[in-house]
């Protein structure tokens, strides 16, 4: 039997068409600029560390996010790192400033993209970094923060406790977009959401570059 998820992007207007790499950067540059806003303001970050893989698109959301966060805060101190493998995590992320940003999607596969964060994570769990983590809507639908929780007994036991984990997502169907804060089970490490934070309607154009990129 073939699988189902084609007619997920039908959506009551025929048939989706891929996404352009244009078109994709186009997406982010609008997930981006959202995004900016919720650190700057529904999260209030006084300062952030971004980290994406290396893809141009992650790129693209990255520089989205950091110029809308920098508009609305123009004197807070931003890091940014494009992580190719687990060891840049110790060469490349300061683990720093007051809140951490992971943006981990793009044109990279799953695996590569799962490996990336349980190895971000894993330092931040060694240091027990106190600062907020934020999970981007890609990456919280790879389930790449619960699965590393779910494999490291020590990542599962620091973030279980951290009450300052958040993430934004998006309901297609709503046209809605979706401030929480996020939290990881203690006993299964599963991605759960414990509280919605605030709501964004997602404009038109916004909103049929997000359906059809899924």
């Amino acid at each position: 039997m073939r699988p189902l998820l084609p007619l997920v992007l039908v959506l009551g207007f025929g048939l989706a068409q891929p996404l352009t790499l244009g078109e994709q950067y186009l997406l982010r540059g609008y997930t981006g600029n959202a995004m900016g806003k919720v650190w700057a303001g529904a999260l209030r970050f006084e300062g952030l560390e971004v980290l994406t893989n290396n893809s141009s698109i992650c790129a693209s959301l990255s520089g989205a996010a950091i110029a809308s966060y920098l508009e609305a805060r123009p004197n807070a101190q931003v890091a940014t790192a494009a992580l190719s493998n687990p060891d840049d995590v110790l060469r490349l992320v300061s683990f720093r400033q007051p809140a951490l940003a992971l943006l981990f999607g793009g044109q990279t596969d799953a695996a590569t993209n799962n490996a990336l964060v349980k190895a971000v994570l894993a330092e931040a769990a060694q240091r027990n970094y106190p600062g907020a983590i934020f999970i981007h809507v890609r990456t919280w639908g790879l389930g790449s923060v619960g699965l590393a929780a779910k494999e490291d007994a020590s990542i599962r036991r620091y973030l279980s406790a951290k009450n300052n984990l958040f993430a934004v997502l998006v309901d297609g169907n709503a046209g809605e977009v979706r401030v929480v804060q996020a939290r990881i089970n203690a006993s299964t490490g599963e991605q759960e959401v414990a509280q919605v934070l605030g709501t964004q309607k997602m404009g038109e154009t916004w909103l049929a570059l997000f359906r059809r990129s899924l």
